[in-house]
């Protein structure tokens, strides 16, 4: 039950109001009662919020006298609120706003000019007092936002927790491009707008958010929950669009058809025969990414150096192998002579296409509104959006966003222009039914990415994946999911196992960019079905809590990161552990209980084979392989006695493009089983406890073990899917 009290001590010039909030934490289905309080004090412009569980307290001051302090109930799109206002006057008049919500430990703080201003001095909140002994973390301002243990005044949320997993998150809630957090993190923290920043409208607001809560994740979870819902946002499924439903073929940096092709078939000829090579293999394709060969570019680099002249010197020479600012947003010619909606129907595919900043020397300057290095015009993103629909496209990926915001100066200085780029680009895309990629974003770009629904996937890490960026790949996942989008990892080689697990537990997109004939069909197949629908889990694969801890002191531990599927009541962990560049020690150790499970689970590792039973509540330990990494699947062991591990063929086994459905009951475990038109039959495996029969299938019993495989066969042309029950007793 939820309980709301009032406190108003007006005599005593000070105002306090106090909320208790009920909530659920995704993931970790517990409640807990927490109680906030704050005050505002009229006669010195002191304010404070205090939190009952954990004991903290944050507080600052205006430093001055306030006037027409008022309380006001409201709702909005997070609930039933109770919010503090009050003004005053220093180089502006300014507004100030403390809002609390009735189900959400969260408190938003706005900042007002209700004349306007040529430039805003105030900084609100800016908080003196605040929780100690916690370790700072951040994204830098550097291109794909690597995360810190440090803090980056820039825009960008910062994390603050201890080694008890208590967290609180503050951000910038609005006006992202021109955001700023400020402050060290010891004797100060406050977040505001960039100093370059010039004429604000007359009620211009900007708002900041600040969460509490117990635990990391949840705290990350929480922050980009509220923060979607302030902003309508729902974040898409993992099967949205068909980058994210099905496994593609990328050219992107590091595929061995990035700027390369079979000279004796040209570029588009090559990728036909790419195409037609799967099909006869039988390996299947959802979509193929063109990189940025595929349109006309200048000479001049992202600095204005005359320096990308020719890509690839072993093919010919051309406006498409530059590696300059994008000339002319069309395909070129010589490699697509008929046009690009031509090369669509030939290979037969839906299309993923790269953009890049836009040359100044590019006759769209002279068609279009263009600041700097970033359209602002609404009629250059309608034609462009107009030309990709008709050529097949499903989604745009926008790359090079760092040098866009750096070489844009008015992004800065002018409100406006930062949302008229990425307004501009969302809404004309979203009207031609295409989804966006956000790629070398800088931390502003993910927060501006709240507001868009179609932007469904972001690169957290740089070009050409492989262990060196695993780690900032799992810490920035966290981040794309968080304001909801989803992870790619980028391209790499389909016989890179260690990278297809994790491509595939990142929850997102999965493709790889070999050679014709340098594909393995096998690692390809644990991602996927035999219609390319990638079978994966239900959130991205992010650091474990213990894990932020862990660096933050730097102990030197490997690396630990977790995601799960849930079908009913039962759930799946699935866990990734390698030692990074700053692993001293190879020894994996944690408890199931930490990752949300109960009772007696089997830990089983895929590679080697290899289970062990414990209860949830204690430590499984184990060493890191040769290959650098340990992945394990842990799976409960449900009522009747079994510990289903899923599809053995599959990296995220019970995944629900799998297995969409398990209902466990005392005597027996149901589960669903999805096929692809064309399968045959599926394997399914996992652990019992007690002897126990199956309504279908063939079933092989290792009785030292305690370990079973149950081949189970497609069923006829009208259904897709079976039901397989384990019977005990």
């Amino acid at each position: 039950m939820k309980h709301i009290f009032f406190a108003f001590c007006m005599a005593a010039g000070v105002m306090i109001i106090g909320l208790a909030n009920s909530f659920a934490m995704p993931h970790d289905p517990r409640y807990t009662e927490e109680e906030i309080q704050v005050s505002v004090d009229r006669r010195t412009g002191n304010y404070t919020i205090s939190n009952h569980d954990p004991d903290w307290i944050f507080s600052g001051s205006i430093g001055q006298p306030l006037q027409n302090l008022v309380s006001i109930r409201g709702h909005d799109t997070l609930g039933s609120y109770k919010e503090i206002s009050f003004q005053w006057k220093s180089d502006n008049l300014y507004k100030g706003g403390i809002r609390y919500y009735e189900n959400i430990p969260a408190v938003i703080f706005s900042l007002t000019v209700p004349l306007g201003a040529k430039h805003i001095g105030a900084v609100f909140p800016l908080f003196t007092k605040f929780p100690q002994s916690m370790h700072p973390f951040s994204y830098e301002n550097e291109v794909f936002a690597p995360h810190q243990f440090r803090l980056s005044q820039i825009s960008t949320p910062w994390l603050f927790f201890n080694d008890h997993d208590e967290a609180f998150i503050i951000s910038p809630a609005s006006d992202f491009m021109v955001s700023k957090m400020m402050g060290n993190g010891t004797d100060s923290i406050a977040s505001g707008l960039v100093p370059e920043l010039r004429n604000l409208p007359k009620d211009f607001s900007h708002k900041t958010i600040l969460v509490v809560d117990k635990g990391i994740g949840s705290s990350w979870n929480l922050w980009g929950n509220t923060l979607m819902k302030l902003y309508d946002k729902k974040r898409p499924s993992n099967e949205a669009d068909d980058v994210l439903k099905y496994y593609g073929y990328w050219t992107d940096n590091g595929a061995d058809y990035y700027y390369n092709y079979d000279t004796a078939l040209g570029y588009a000829g090559t990728l036909l025969a790419l195409r037609k090579r799967y099909r006869q293999e039988e390996i299947p394709l959802g979509y193929m990414q063109l990189d940025s060969w595929w349109y006309d570019k200048s000479i001049y680099d992202p600095d204005g150096r005359p320096d990308a002249d020719h890509k690839n010197k072993g093919l010919p020479y051309g406006a498409w192998n530059r590696y300059g600012g994008m000339m002319n947003y069309t395909a070129d010619k010589f490699l697509f002579p008929n046009g690009l909606n031509y090369f669509h129907h030939q290979i037969g595919l839906p299309l993923v296409v790269h953009g890049r900043w836009i040359d100044p020397r590019s006759p769209y300057h002279k068609q279009y509104k263009i600041s700097g290095y970033a359209a602002v015009d609404p009629a250059y993103w309608k034609y462009i959006a107009t030309y990709l629909k008709s050529s097949g496209v499903i989604c745009y990926e926008q790359d090079w966003l760092n040098y866009i915001y750096n070489k844009t100066p008015e992004m800065k200085t002018d409100l406006s222009t930062g949302n008229a780029f990425a307004d501009g680009m969302a809404h004309a895309m979203k009207s031609a039914g295409i989804d966006l990629q956000y790629c070398m974003p800088l931390p502003c770009f993910y927060l501006q990415g709240i507001k868009y629904s179609n932007l469904t996937t972001i690169r957290p890490s740089s070009d050409r994946f492989e262990p060196g960026k695993w780690n900032n790949f799992i810490y920035n996942s966290q981040f794309a999911y968080a304001i909801g989008a989803w992870p790619w990892c980028d391209v790499f080689k389909s016989h890179e196992t260690g990278n297809m697990i994790l491509a595939v537990l990142s929850a997102g997109a999965v493709g790889t960019g070999d050679a014709i004939g340098k594909e393995d069909k096998q690692n390809m197949m644990m991602a996927c079905r035999t219609d390319a629908v990638l079978v994966k889990p239900d959130v991205p694969l992010v650091p474990t809590d213990e894990t932020y801890i862990n660096d933050a002191n730097h102990a030197g531990k490997p690396t630990l990161a977790c995601t799960y599927t849930k079908q009913h009541d039962v759930q799946t962990d699935y866990v990734f552990a390698f030692a990074g560049k700053n692993s001293d020690s190879r020894n994996v150790s944690f408890s199931p209980s930490s990752m949300g499970m109960k009772g007696e689970v089997m830990v089983y590792d895929p590679v080697t084979r290899v289970g062990k039973k414990l209860d949830a509540a204690n430590t499984f330990t184990d060493v890191i392989g040769e290959n650098n990494y340990s992945y394990y699947i842990i799976a409960p062991y449900t009522a009747s006695g079994i510990a289903f591990l899923g599809d053995e063929n599959k990296i995220a086994a019970t995944g629900k493009q799998r297995i969409p459905d398990m209902i466990s009951t005392k005597r027996q475990l149901t589960v669903t089983v999805l096929f692809a038109e064309g399968e045959k039959s599926v394997t399914l495996h996992g652990y019992y406890e007690k002897p126990f029969k199956v309504n279908k299938g063939k079933l092989t019993l290792d009785k030292d073990k305690k370990y079973f495989t149950l081949e189970v066969s497609a069923p006829g042309k009208d259904s897709h899917k079976i039901t397989v029950s384990f019977i005990t007793g």
